[in-house]
């Protein structure tokens, strides 16, 4: 695991996108999140249907980037034999995951390990029959991107699939202001700041759908594709061939 006690910061927020280590970010981002679940709630409901096996089957599911577990339960609830690790660099996230996940007792598990650099941690223990992610795999850079892909992709069990709902923005910038526009007419906020183009986000390194797919093949996955995409949020993923 990478040593984060030898970053300032800075360092840290350009690494992980956000300071992880404060518990009152950490709780203020959940708080977010839980406010804005339902703008992604019908990806996850086909995130979890697209997962190519029966809902009585004991799958085994990574989920990247777990923070407070919310993926992971939507695939516990929608397989009640399944068992899920939840994999996060923020061990303030982990307690909160702690508290939020204990309804499924050894179902769930927290691993604390790094990915950011593109690899899974070692003492990770696979195969997994299924892996997700959500709103996390966007702090990669695109090289750590397609290294992760590869290394997803090395430990699913053949059959399995990948699914990574995060953001996608278009490539054309007018449809990036038009995607903000619509995003607080729809939140019920002021539009006009959201013509206002917005400067890059230390640690934020958004890819298209697009690009997503292309990194996807690249990493071995077949077939591939986007299930669902409302607005810059997006669905991509893929199988591995038995």
């Amino acid at each position: 695991m990478h040593d984060t006690g030898t970053l300032t910061t800075s360092q840290y927020i350009e690494r992980y996108g956000h300071d992880w280590t404060s518990p009152d970010l950490v709780r203020d981002y959940v708080e977010r999140s839980d406010r804005e679940a339902d703008q992604r709630a019908e990806g996850l409901e086909i995130m979890a249907a697209m997962v190519p096996y029966e809902k009585s089957a004991p799958v085994r599911i990574l989920d990247i980037g777990s923070g407070q577990g919310s993926v992971a339960a939507v695939l516990l609830d929608a397989y009640p034999n399944a068992m899920a690790v939840g994999l996060d660099v923020s061990d303030v996230m982990m307690k909160v995951a702690g508290e939020r996940m204990a309804r499924y007792g050894n179902r769930f598990r927290y691993h604390l390990g790094d990915f950011v650099d593109g690899t899974l941690p070692t003492d990770l223990v696979g195969p997994f029959d299924v892996v997700v992610s959500a709103r996390a795999i966007h702090h990669l850079p695109t090289d750590q991107k397609r290294s992760l892909f590869r290394a997803i992709f090395n430990a699913l069990a053949p059959g399995g699939g990948f699914f990574n709902l995060d953001m996608a923005p278009p490539r054309e910038d007018l449809l990036k202001v038009h995607y903000r526009r619509a995003g607080s007419f729809m939140r019920g906020e002021p539009v006009g700041s959201a013509r206002t183009p917005r400067p890059p986000t230390p640690g934020h390194y958004w890819e298209t759908v697009e690009d997503q797919l292309s990194y996807l093949s690249g990493a071995g996955f077949s077939p591939v594709d986007c299930f669902w995409k409302r607005l810059a949020n997006a669905l991509v993923g893929g199988y591995k061939q038995a």
